[in-house]
């Protein structure tokens, strides 16, 4: 049985949103792989009717690790996946992001029909860099027209004051030479503790708890500590889906300073 070669669309819906669904309005038929993450705004009650009415093309739904540029590396990665099941006649990237376009150009190089394709309006996006445009001229301070600032050289402050208090000659008296006694600084104030923190970040959680989530912080490898992607897959795992992500929300901007503070404990 011969296998009808159809086009694959890959959209990044944290890029374009929904803006790709006029597509599903043409008469070419194609297979759709949808890329998003647990916070895809752009998966409402609207577009999921219309996924579901949709019967000409098949639709499947990539589920991503959230995390910076984490969706980016999904798509390109499941494209080369893709090209080596060898199902497609084409490959569309749906993006407005330029990035994609070092990997599609290897592919071209390959001999793969592969492009990407931009779903957003030009109006739209010209309309929003010239509000963000406008939003920083209201809050860029001005000065007034009819206001005068004069900068007084110190050499200036001496000349007045010389005007205005003639000094006279006066021999100064001798003055014994008094010894300073040197008075200790107070002890500094103790910083904040890693434990202190994961305290204070955590403040919700039981002490049992706390100390499971610094059990796990502290067996981290040193050189996975910056890697924020691997320390919330690693959280999910250990606390289920729904409390690893609410664990991680409340940590992840603290997580540097935290073994920053965990390493000068160890000195």
């Amino acid at each position: 049985m011969l296998f009808t070669k159809v086009p694959a669309y890959l959209i990044d819906s944290e890029n374009v949103g929904s803006t790709w669904t006029y597509l599903l309005k043409g008469d070419e038929k194609f297979e759709l792989y949808i890329c998003v993450t647990e916070n895809a705004k752009s998966l409402n009650f609207s577009l999921l009717r219309e996924l579901t009415e949709e019967r000409r093309h098949k639709i499947n739904i990539i589920e991503c690790e959230p995390g910076k540029n984490s969706l980016d590396f999904y798509l390109s990665s499941y494209l080369g996946y893709l090209i080596g099941k060898n199902r497609h006649s084409s490959y569309t990237i749906v993006s407005q992001d330029t990035g994609y376009d070092h990997v599609i150009e290897y592919w071209k190089s390959q001999g793969y029909d592969v492009q990407r394709i931009n779903t957003k309006p030009e109006k739209e996006k010209k309309h929003r860099r010239i509000k963000t445009v406008k939003k920083q001229a209201e809050e860029k301070p001005v000065a007034k027209p009819d206001s005068e600032i004069r900068v007084i050289k110190k050499k200036e402050i001496k000349e007045d004051e010389k005007q205005s208090f003639p000094q006279k000659s006066v021999s100064s008296p001798k003055v014994k030479s008094v010894k300073k006694k040197t008075v200790s600084a107070p002890a500094a104030v103790k910083s904040e503790g890693h434990q202190e923190l994961l305290k204070r970040v955590l403040k919700d959680l039981e002490d049992n708890e706390i100390e499971k989530i610094k059990t796990y912080l502290d067996k981290v490898p040193e050189e996975k500590r910056e890697d924020k992607n691997y320390i919330y897959r690693g959280l999910v795992r250990k606390f289920k889906r729904e409390k690893g992500l609410e664990i991680y929300t409340q940590i992840k901007k603290e997580l540097a300073n935290y073994y920053r503070l965990s390493e000068e404990k160890k000195q």
